[in-house]
C-alpha cells in the first residue's frame, strides 16, 4: 500500500492523491499523512554530468534570485 501511495503522490498533489487512493482502494489516507510518508523517504539525488537548461512548472509562484547580492528576491506568478 505504501508503494502505491508514493506512486500516486508522485503524479498528483497530496490532496488529489488522497482522493485517488480513496477511489481506488476505499481506504482514506489524509493528504497530510501522505505528505509525511513522502518526506520520510530517503531519496538519493540523481547524478548528472549535464547541467539543467530548462525547467517546466505548472501554476504557482517561483522565487527568482536577483543578480546583485543583498537585493531582495523577486516572486513571479506562473
Amino acid at each position: 500500500m505504501e508503494k502505491n501511495a508514493l506512486l500516486v503522490c508522485a503524479n498528483e498533489s497530496y490532496q488529489r492523491a488522497e482522493e485517488d487512493l480513496s477511489s481506488l482502494t476505499g481506504l482514506k489516507i489524509s493528504h497530510s499523512t501522505l505528505q509525511r510518508l513522502v518526506q520520510k523517504q530517503n531519496l538519493e539525488l540523481p547524478n548528472s554530468i549535464v547541467g539543467v537548461q530548462e525547467v517546466s512548472l505548472d501554476g504557482g509562484k517561483i522565487r527568482l534570485r536577483t543578480a546583485a547580492k543583498g537585493e531582495p528576491c523577486q516572486w513571479k506568478r506562473l
